[in-house]
């Protein structure tokens, strides 16, 4: 997995309202793709490639979740994603030492989970 770092906007009232969202999300911008985020604004968002997949790692030590979503080129919305939401999953998926652990390693552990 190789680190990007794409450019991340906030949606435009217009782009949610035109995608059918009562709220704006985040946009990733990579390589003439736009890309809808499962993301807000507080949390740490780190962007990775493999081949031709990217993936995204979303995650907010202070409400306690983590996501990795992965996409593909010409498909704006993720075509799979792992959503954690307690210590006790991230211990489960990710190992003991989950909190010492590299944005990079957790995404690359976390490929394993995606359905």
């Amino acid at each position: 997995m190789t680190p990007i770092l794409p450019s991340i906007s906030r949606m435009t009232f217009q782009e949610a309202s035109e995608v059918g969202l009562h709220s704006r999300r985040l946009i990733l911008e990579h390589r003439g793709n736009n890309y809808h985020l499962n993301a807000g604004l507080s949390d740490s968002v780190h962007v990775f490639t493999s081949s031709v997949a990217i993936y995204v790692l979303t995650t907010n030590r202070g409400y306690g979740y983590m996501g990795l979503d992965a996409y593909m080129p010409n498909e704006p919305d993720p075509i799979n994603t792992v959503f954690l939401h307690s210590d006790y999953q991230f211990t489960e998926t990710l190992g003991c030492k989950w909190k010492h652990m590299s944005p990079r390693t957790i995404a690359t552990k976390m490929i394993n989970y995606l359905i």
